[in-house]
């Protein structure tokens, strides 16, 4: 039989003490059972959103605001608008209508008509060319009243005839052709508005300016109707001359013979 060592006894000894002196609640945890899993750790709880920052709104344009601060229009504003467009239509009704025909004057009417049919002729300023010159008296020496120079020219030269004499006999004046008749052409105011325009403004009339003034009051208040035309083959220096007495103008001698 094999002797243990004293050494290795006392250790033992030593070791067996120091095993029974532990306290019972020192003893080690029991061992989970075999085949069970250790529980796992608790999850932490989640932390709540912190909140998002206000998208700040924006910016108002200036006219947008100026139109929202601008005062709003009252409501009896409102009904007198509603009501304004009557009101105008009222008014217009009560003014009176000019004229469709002469509203620019005889003389205004004239200048354009002859700038378009006689200039070319007679020279811009009536100083003549390959027609007869108006300026300096020369058309009141041909035709020294206003119905004689307006017959000449509604009929031209062929109303006259070539060869004839027309005009004031002093001024000797023969037709040689060349000369339009223009009644076809213009209406009787137009005819009339070029003639007295030739006799007060390139010829200087003073009295053929008044006629033309006194024409278009006349033709104004209605009392004179200027808007057809005169016969070529037929007018006559009688029917101009009841023509230029409806304005009332003048005497009749002066209408008559100058």
């Amino acid at each position: 039989m094999t002797e243990i060592p004293e050494h290795l006894l006392k250790r033992s000894r030593q070791a067996r003490g120091s095993t029974t002196d532990e306290p019972a609640d020192k003893a080690a945890d029991p061992a989970p059972p075999a085949g069970s899993a250790a529980a796992p750790p608790a999850a932490e709880a989640p932390s709540a959103p912190e909140p998002e920052a206000p998208t700040p709104a924006a910016p108002v344009a200036p006219y947008n605001a100026a139109a929202t601060d601008r005062p709003k229009i009252p409501w009896w504003a409102a009904s007198a608008l509603i009501l304004l467009p009557i009101w105008a239509v009222t008014y217009v009704g009560t003014l009176e209508r000019p004229p469709e025909s002469g509203s620019a004057g005889l003389l205004a009417e004239g200048a354009h008509v002859y700038e378009a049919h006689c200039a070319a002729c007679h020279g811009a300023g009536g100083e003549g060319g390959s027609g007869p010159a108006m300026t300096d008296g020369e058309v009141l020496a041909t035709f020294p009243t206003a119905a004689e120079h307006i017959v000449w020219a509604a009929s031209g030269s062929t109303g006259v005839g070539l060869g004839n004499p027309y005009g004031d006999d002093a001024a000797g004046r023969v037709v040689a052709g060349g000369m339009p008749g223009f009644a076809d052409a213009l209406t009787t105011e137009e005819l009339i508005g070029v003639v007295l325009y030739e006799r007060a403004h390139l010829s200087h009339s003073e009295f053929d300016e008044g006629l033309a003034e006194a024409m278009d009051e006349a033709i104004h208040s209605g009392d004179l109707d200027l808007d057809g035309h005169l016969d070529p083959e037929t007018v006559t220096v009688d029917e101009v001359l009841d023509l230029l007495r409806s304005a009332s103008f003048g005497t009749d001698d002066q209408l008559a013979n100058g």
